[in-house]
């Protein structure tokens, strides 16, 4: 039986520069200016294509819950669904990677995300579209990391660390980009359209990685029987979360009692995979590092950033939603977007290295504040050309928050050891979806719980015996003196109308609550991860204080003169 770690085949004599980094990840060999582009290319199609087949099922979810007659619970499914099974497979992957090698495993994935893009076109009922959806999950989950892959490819050694951030940026477009062309899809074939071009999409995907493979890599022995029994456990749990954070706002937190024994069973599974992964030589997680302060405060960093980020996918849709909006009135708002992230893509990969690490984090959750800021003096009259400036700067430092973030815990890892590169990958992960689901959740459930209260509010001050509000209802009533002649029903419609514009001023002001949250949250993450680089800084110079002096070379008690 192979022992664990021993090298699969031979290894090539790479020179130094061509090196993979490490087991499962392709060598980097010298390719022609040519070749390079095309890998550039690629990593952008795969990144775009991973994270824009999610992104317009998640934007046009109305839309498709209607043509498949679903509730809005069946409906917020698809898109639970498909991170359970994402966020799981991340378990696997690196491992994956490592024993069967680098191109067997970009086959094997994209042609099952490839094979479940153009099932979605023949499905015509919900148990279909729900397993395919999981399927898609499993697929994409490594999307990204073939990105990043093939953006190392395009670059030299020298700017290996601008080129990992470009590889992990790409995947951050698809967002605003399915905003954006989503009315035409809509347009042109409905729900088929979105599904059709996402299978498009990963059809060339496919073909351009079966022309321009990725280079071999080191080969090694990794999986153990145990491995599976962690994987069910974690994955397990993992899941479950997700489908509490994805589910618990629409059917309600303490109105189903299966929320509550979804999450207690999770905390039993992660706790009995962590007691397994404890005793274990060659865990799948790494318990003891994932155990220290230091990791647990970048998690905690990271997920407080997806956290306040929600304040564009809950906050300002639904603001505009609540505006009364259409798609086709925001697709400029959403270009805007889209350049803003490719900015803070293209600066943070330019600019990033260890002196620009810390302003780069800081910087962009300073810009988050800002614009969360600016969102919350939104009124009835907001229109998305005032969301230009907050929004883009939202969107510019989303991008360049994850470049920081990465290479932070890069920087950890190689401390730790490349050993616990699948416990890495898979928290950084963890951290990022969970962080965005419960903010998602938390913000979600903060508008809808403010709008009640400012419902209430509004409607204690609104009575009948107000002249001003009398006066509303006559004219809001005259309005329908065209097409109504009966006084009563012209009242009742002038109250309807009423009611609908207090509800509509409810939702605008529990949205500015939400804004004014975000802002804060985001001030004070700023201050702690200051605090925290600041401490960073003076341990790093006291342990540079304390290193031993070299030693000075030998010295001669002979006159300079004579030879030694």
């Amino acid at each position: 039986m192979p022992r664990h770690g021993e090298t699969i085949g031979q290894t090539p004599d790479w020179l130094p520069h061509e090196r993979p980094m490490m087991p499962g990840s392709p060598s980097t060999p010298d390719f022609p200016l040519p070749f390079r582009v095309v890998h550039a290319l690629i990593s952008v199609l795969i990144g775009v294509t991973g994270s824009l087949g999610t992104a317009l099922i998640s934007v046009n979810l109305p839309a498709i819950q209607g043509s498949l007659g679903l509730t809005p619970t069946q409906g917020a499914w698809l898109t639970t669904i498909y991170i359970m099974t994402n966020i799981s497979m991340n378990l696997l992957l690196v491992k994956y990677r490592q024993q069967f090698g680098i191109r067997r495993f970009t086959l094997v994935f994209l042609s099952l995300y490839t094979v479940a893009a153009f099932a979605h076109l023949f499905l015509d009922n919900y148990p279909m579209a729900l397993a395919l959806r999981a399927i898609s999950g499993v697929g994409a989950a490594a999307l990204s990391a073939l990105a990043m892959f093939y953006m190392l490819q395009a670059f030299p050694a020298s700017f290996r660390m601008g080129a990992l951030v470009l590889g992990v940026g790409v995947s951050q477009l698809g967002a605003p980009l399915a905003r954006v062309i989503s009315t035409g899809l809509l347009d042109a074939a409905y729900w088929h359209g979105l599904y059709a071009l996402e299978a498009c999409l990963a059809a060339a995907c496919l073909a351009a990685v079966l022309l321009f493979r990725l280079p071999h890599g080191v080969r090694i022995h990794v999986f153990e029987k145990t491995d599976a029994l962690t994987f069910a456990l974690l994955g397990g749990g993992l899941g479950l979360i997700v489908a509490v954070l994805g589910l618990g706002r629409i059917v309600w937190w303490f109105e189903a009692p299966w929320l509550g024994w979804c999450l207690a069973a999770a905390v039993v599974m992660i706790a009995i995979a962590s007691l397994v992964e404890h005793g274990r030589v060659h865990p799948l997680i790494d318990t003891r590092w994932v155990a220290t302060g230091a990791f647990l405060r970048f998690c905690l960093n990271i997920a407080l950033v997806r956290l306040i980020l929600s304040e564009q996918s809950v906050g300002a849709a639904g603001l505009m939603n609540a505006l009364g909006l259409a798609a086709e009135q925001q697709r400029l708002l959403y270009g805007v977007v889209l350049l803003a992230t490719i900015a803070g893509v293209v600066v943070s990969a330019s600019t990033l290295n260890q002196k620009t690490l810390a302003p780069q984090f800081l910087g962009s959750i300073l810009l988050i504040a800002v614009g969360a800021f600016l969102d919350a003096r939104a009124t009835v009259l907001t229109a998305p050309v005032n969301l230009y400036l907050s929004q883009a700067l939202l969107a510019f430092a989303a991008a360049m928050f994850l470049g920081p973030a990465f290479m932070f815990g890069i920087g950890q890892l190689l401390t730790r050891g490349l050993g616990s590169i699948i416990t890495f990958s898979v928290m950084f992960g963890v951290a990022q979806n969970l962080g965005g689901l419960f903010g998602a959740s938390l913000l979600g459930t903060l508008q809808t719980v403010r709008a009640q209260h400012h419902a209430v509010y509004l409607a204690e001050h609104l009575t009948g015996s107000d002249p001003a509000v009398a006066a509303t209802l006559q004219a809001y009533g005259g309005a329908y003196a065209a097409t109504q002649a009966d006084p009563a029903f012209r009242a009742a419609d002038g109250v309807a109308l009423l009611t609908q514009q207090l509800i509509q001023q409810a939702n605008i002001l529990a949205f500015n609550d939400v804004f004014r949250v975000i802002g804060i949250i985001a001030v004070a993450q700023f201050f702690y991860a200051a605090l925290l680089f600041m401490l960073l800084a003076v341990r790093m110079k006291r342990q540079g204080a304390q290193a031993p002096a070299p030693p000075s070379p030998p010295t001669s008690s002979k006159p300079a003169s004579e030879p030694a």
